[in-house]
Order: structure tokens, then sequence, then C-alpha cells
């Protein structure tokens, strides 16, 4: 049966259809009416699932497709292509999107800054961010939920075993939270007072803190005046402390030999009057005491020291007295009469007593008068026995008729010449 033009004409443009319509299913668009495109290369670690002919975005705009994936070593070199009229930088970024949580893989194109410049086309982008992974996705999300499973069977199990801890750390709360509501009930004036302080000192220093800062910059403006004028003093000041320091330095281990000598010698005395160190600290711990037992005396009136300390009459007597004496010592100033006393204590329960007069007229000249009592003098006697021999003796040293005395004058010896 043969087909008439009508027939072969519909069938004609029935299949031009059907080829139209299969070149739109499977590249998405005609190819003959396809906007003018340009390609770069991206590399990456892996794709991800990203196939040939995935969208590619720039800045979320539908701009191109991937056009070749291959395998260039130990990363993958992704060739896409977008829009002529789309102008990429030199610093701009690509990275793998998902469309949807199972959706498709997408190229994703960020242009950059103009500022870096204009990438050419055929330039490799160098900038790749990550990418989103469904199926790591999905197994770090199953991970995360058996740790929060195993981190609420853990706290449920704390809780279990702490319970009553928890219950008694939940009362002490309760109570420490009554306590302080009750501190501050108790104290409310206080913590208003306080604050009213506090608020009248932020507003004097926000008064005064200007002026003071004021007063520190012209203070350290006026203390550079005074470095930079005295410049050379301040070096040679420097000079002098280094030479100092130099000097310290060359007699410091002189000086540290000397007082370890020192220290040597004062322990080695020390340890030769040991005996005599302990025997003195004993005679003072006794004086402590007799002098102890003097003054609960005294305060008790007893002895004729507590009569006068108590006796009002003789304390009138004693005050006119002390008058009396401090006229005389205002004469004694003026004709500068000095009155000193001084013992001196050796072994043996030897002692000395020395008293010294001094008169100074003038800046010239004094006169000294000292009268010394030494025990350690000798007294020797003769005494005859029954035989008829005489026989020299010595008084004891201790008795009181053995103390020695002399009188030392000294009259207009130059003031200058004596210490």
């Amino acid at each position: 049966m043969r087909l008439s033009v009508e027939a072969k004409l519909g069938a004609f443009v029935l299949a031009v259809a059907l080829a139209f319509a299969f070149l739109i299913l499977t590249f998405g668009e005609i190819p003959f009416f396809r906007a003018p495109t340009k390609e770069y290369v991206v590399y990456f670690k892996d794709v991800a699932g990203l196939s040939v002919g995935a969208e590619v975005r720039v800045a979320g705009i539908k701009s191109g497709k991937v056009k070749s994936i291959s395998l260039e070593g130990e990363r993958v070199k992704v060739v896409f292509e977008v829009d002529k009229d789309i102008v990429l930088y030199k610093d701009a970024s690509a990275k793998i999107g998902t469309l949807g949580l199972m959706g498709d893989k997408y190229l994703s194109v960020y242009p950059g800054s103009s500022q870096a410049g204009i990438l050419e086309e055929g330039g490799v982008i160098s900038q790749t961010l990550g990418y989103a992974d469904t199926d790591k996705l999905i197994k770090d999300l199953a991970d995360a939920s058996e740790a929060v499973k195993s981190l609420a069977q853990n706290f449920q199990l704390i809780l279990a075993e702490n319970r009553e801890n928890i219950r008694q750390v939940i009362e002490n709360l309760e109570i420490l939270t009554f306590n302080l509501n009750r501190i501050a009930e108790e104290n409310r004036d206080n913590l208003r007072v306080a604050i009213h302080s506090i608020r009248i000192l932020a507003d004097n220093l926000s008064k005064t803190l200007p002026q003071t800062i004021e007063n520190i910059d012209r203070l350290v403006v006026t203390l550079e005046g005074i470095a930079s004028e005295n410049r050379q003093d301040i070096k040679e000041i420097i000079e002098n402390l280094r030479e100092v320091s130099e000097n310290t330095k060359a007699t410091l281990p002189e000086l540290v030999r000397n007082l370890n000598e020192l220290s040597k010698n004062l322990n080695l005395v020390v340890t030769e009057n040991r005996e005599d160190l302990r025997s003195l600290s004993k005679n003072l711990a006794q004086a402590s005491h007799n002098l102890n037992l003097i003054l609960s005396r005294i305060e008790s009136g007893e002895g004729t020291i507590g009569k006068l300390v108590k006796d009002e009459e003789l304390y009138k007597n004693l005050a006119s007295a002390t008058r009396t004496f401090s006229q005389a010592g205002e004469v004694a100033k003026r004709t500068k009469l000095y009155i000193g006393f001084r013992g001196e204590i050796y072994k043996d329960n030897d002692g000395k007593g020395i008293l010294t007069l001094k008169v100074q007229p003038d800046n010239e000249k004094y006169y000294l008068a000292e009268i010394v009592g030494d025990s350690r003098g000798k007294v020797t006697y003769e005494e005859t026995n029954n035989a008829g021999t005489v026989i020299k003796k010595n008084l004891p040293p201790n008795l009181p008729c053995s103390t020695q005395g002399y009188f030392l004058f000294l009259a207009k010896r130059q003031y200058l010449g004596l210490v």
C-alpha cells in the first residue's frame, strides 16, 4: 500500500519531533540554540559521585555543566563549562554540593573578588572546599546517635547510683538559696548604701579622672623636659653607678671572706664562753624573777618604794623634787654639764664602775672628771702570829674594803682632739 504525500510528510514531521524530544530529554537543551560557553578546570581528592553532565552553579545560579571527569595521579580532574558572560576571578573556589538530602550532586562555584584579577579561560581553580557526602553524613549521625544513647545510659546509671547524694545536694542548694535570700533581706539597706557609694565613687571618678590624666600628661612632658635638660648629668650618674658596681664587684669577695672570718671568730668566742653565757643567762633569769617580785611588792604597797608609790603626799613631794631637779637640769644644760656612769663586768664576779662629770663652757675646751671604783684592786696588810712571825696577807677582792678609787682630772684640753 502506497502512502500518500500527506502521510509521508506527517511521518517525517513526527520523526523530527521525536528526535528533538530525545535530544531535549538527553541533554536538557537544544544543542543548536545553546549559548556560547567557556571551560575551566578544578581538582578534587574525591568527587563523591559527581557525574558528567551534572549542573554547575555559580553563586547558586545554574550556569553550566560538568564536561568531563578523569583521574590524574592521586587527584580527580573535573573540566566544566559555564556561560560565556560569567566572569571568574583568580581567587574563585569550588565545592561539590547535593540537591537535597538524597539528591544528585552538582558543582558549586564561588566567583571570587575582582581585586584578585580575572581568571583566564581554561584556567585552574586552586581553592576547593569540602563536599557533602550523604553516606558519611548518615554514618556520622548514626555514630552520634550511639554516643548519645551511651551517654544517656551512663547518666541514668549515675543518677541511680547517686540518687541520695543528688537529693542531698538539692536540699543544700535550697538551704543555700534560703540563706542568701535572708542575707539579702537583712542587708538590703547596707547593699543600697554600698551601691549608692559605688555610684558616687563612679561619678567622682568621671569628674576627676580627666583632670588626673591631664596632670599625668603634663608630668610626663615635664619629666621629658627635665631628662632632656639634664641628659649629661644622667649620663655621669650612670657612669658613677657603673664605676661603683665595678668597685663593689672587685671588693665583694674580700668583704665576703672577712665576713666569713668574723663569723668563724664569733662562733669560736661563743663556743669558748658557752658556760659563761649560760651562767649569765641564769643570772638574767634570776634577776628578772627578783625584779618581778619587787614590782609586785611595790604594787601592793610594801617596802619603802611601795609606800612612796602609794602615798599621795610623797607623790607630791617627789613631783616637787622632780621640778627642782628639772630646774637643775636646765641649769646643767645651760652650763653644758654632762653626768654619766658606766660599768664593766669581768670573770669571777669582778666589776668596775665609772662616774663621769664633764663641763664644756665653750666649743674649744672642756673639763672632765672621772671617779673609778675597781674591785680588782688588792689591799695588803701585815699580821703577827703567836710565834712572832710577820705574815703579809691580801684581802679577798670581793670585799668592799678592797675597792680602790682614783680621781682623774683633765682641764683645758683641746675639744677637737678628743672623742
